[in-house]
């Protein structure tokens, strides 16, 4: 019969400690400022939290950042402080705020959301591209151009295109922002670039050669090495040329004795003038 009254206070107890934590009556908004509303995957950002004119000047105060209305962080203070997000990920996007307590919470169970707020963009600093190829079977040794074009880059910046082959990086060039493209070319390919070609553009310089975002998007390049001649018709091809050569010098010889024996029979012909023979009629005398 005493085990409901020692159970029923430490329940009564665990409630109004969750009450408390749940409705966190003493929380009051701070402001906010960033220095950016638009990051890149890895990059760190700051926000401040300003608590001025909202409290006692060297009040000690639980200042949280608080992430779509949750807090995240907290950090005891009596002045204003800044935090920093390190290495910025897609889930470091959303809205952000700022409140302080004069009671410490766990920084998940800090729940408000406040209208003055931050929203913070998250961006990769490497965007897919379309690649096409003019040829995708070439002659080894043929000169191959691959154009990359997107529609889905921002129009402002610097960007820089890459070229991969196999996921490795092989060139990289400027990319055009007024047309959405940029142009590679591969001069005098040979047998072991056949590969996977794909292109991705950056906002910033890469030294990593390796890129797991160039396996998207690909277009698959042959180079291809001409058949060659076997040599059976290589010799009859040989055959071929030598009696065409001796009929052509053949004809040569032949056109050039018979010019000869006509200028000479031409000349002959000169030298010795024609004689005519007049044959006078003659009377036949028949006796009877």
């Amino acid at each position: 019969m005493m085990i409901p009254n020692l159970f029923f206070p430490m329940v009564a107890v665990a409630s109004l400690g969750n009450l408390v934590i749940g409705q966190q009556p003493d929380l009051e908004p701070a402001r906010i400022y960033g220095l950016t509303s638009r990051v890149t995957v890895g990059e760190q950002f700051e926000l401040k939290c300003s608590m001025f004119g909202l409290k006692k000047v060297d009040e000690l105060v639980y200042l949280y950042l608080c992430k779509d209305g949750v807090g995240i962080v907290v950090k005891a203070t009596a002045e204003d402080y800044t935090f920093t997000i390190r290495q910025a990920s897609f889930e470091s996007a959303g809205n952000y705020s700022c409140v302080f307590s004069r009671v410490r919470y766990n920084p998940p169970d800090v729940r408000r959301q406040e209208y003055n707020s931050v929203f913070v963009t998250v961006i990769d600093f490497l965007h897919p591209a379309v690649v096409a190829v003019n040829e995708p079977r070439v002659r080894r040794g043929s000169d191959v151009e691959f154009k990359c074009t997107s529609e889905d880059t921002p129009d402002t910046g610097l960007f820089h295109a890459y070229l991969c082959r196999n996921q490795q990086i092989i060139d990289v060039n400027i990319w055009n922002l007024n047309q959405k493209q940029t142009i590679f070319f591969l001069r005098q390919v040979q047998e072991d670039d056949s590969a996977n070609y794909s292109c991705v553009l950056s906002e910033k310089l890469l030294a990593a050669k390796y890129l797991e975002l160039c396996k998207n998007n690909t277009v698959f390049l042959e180079v291809y090495e001409p058949e060659p001649v076997s040599q059976c018709g290589e010799n009859v091809f040989r055959i071929l040329c030598s009696i065409a050569v001796l009929i052509v010098l053949v004809v040569v010889l032949t056109s050039d004795r018979f010019c000869r024996r006509k200028e000479i029979c031409e000349g002959q012909g000169d030298r010795h003038p024609k004689v005519s023979f007049v044959m006078e009629p003659q009377q036949v005398m028949v006796e009877d």
